[in-house]
């Protein structure tokens, strides 16, 4: 199995999901962002306004039914009115990451998302979701986390980034990392550090974490492939078995 073999699991087709955001109280130009954040996607965004309901909400739809709803600002202020540099610098650290229902239940849809400059806020969205996955690692501190960085060199370069990472060590999780080149900074007691130059792990993003076998806790994976760095295509999903399966398959591969 390969990561894009992955991928393609998860058919384009499925369900009818759309997001609305209902009496908004926020400016225009955020309403555009959110909208702008999802164009290209088989997500619809529209905006509402609905008597005696709730006010400034954004609502998941899936087939007609409400499947989560988060507060506007939420979701404003976790994606669409920050940059990448909020976890790079570490100025949101793992322990803070609060990534809105709607985002988070967004699991199990195929997406697609330019990369930097074209589709700054689209990465952003992978980036909240692997910090997502990272947080449900951290707080758990058993099981599996395997990440590809597509190069190790962003760990010692994102000062967010390396934090995390030294975080998540210092728990009883077994943590892996993936990519080309050095990531030296970390301890290698603590991390297993995979460096290969196969296609898949310079082209792919993925964070993975595997619950130890017996335990019942939800396990999570995200996948993302690219050819080019400029489109990536992928799915997140909060399933403890694929979440194994991915994790056995890099570590069956990359392992030695």
């Amino acid at each position: 199995m390969k990561l894009r073999e992955f991928v393609d699991e998860f058919s384009e087709a499925g369900h009818e999901t759309s997001l609305s955001v209902v009496n908004s109280s926020q400016p225009p130009t955020v309403f555009r962002m959110l909208d702008r954040l999802f164009t290209g996607q088989s997500i619809g965004v529209s905006e509402v306004s609905r008597a005696l309901s709730e006010a400034d909400v954004v609502r998941l739809r899936r087939n007609g039914d409400v499947v989560a709803e988060s507060n506007f600002e939420d979701v404003r202020d976790a994606i669409l009115a920050v940059n990448s540099d909020i976890y790079v610098t570490g100025s949101r650290s793992l322990a803070d990451v609060e990534t809105p229902d709607v985002v988070s239940s967004l699991q199990g849809l195929r997406f697609r998302v330019r990369g930097y400059p074209e589709g700054s806020k689209g990465k952003l969205l992978l980036i909240e979701i692997s910090r997502y996955i990272e947080a449900m690692a951290l707080r758990h501190e058993r099981g599996e986390l395997h990440t590809g960085f597509q190069r190790l060199s962003r760990i010692a370069d994102e000062r967010g980034t390396r934090h995390a990472y030294e975080e998540l060590a210092a728990t009883d999780l077994d943590v892996h990392v993936y990519g080309v080149g050095d990531a030296s900074p970390l301890d290698s007691q603590s991390v297993t550090v995979h460096t290969d130059d196969a296609a898949e792990i310079r082209n792919g993003w993925f964070v993975v974490f595997a619950p130890p076998a017996g335990e019942d806790v939800s396990g999570a994976v995200l996948v993302a492939v690219t050819d080019d760095d400029t489109e990536w295509e992928g799915v997140w999903t909060v399933d403890t078995d694929a979440a194994r399966r991915v994790a056995a398959y890099l570590d069956g591969t990359y392992g030695g």
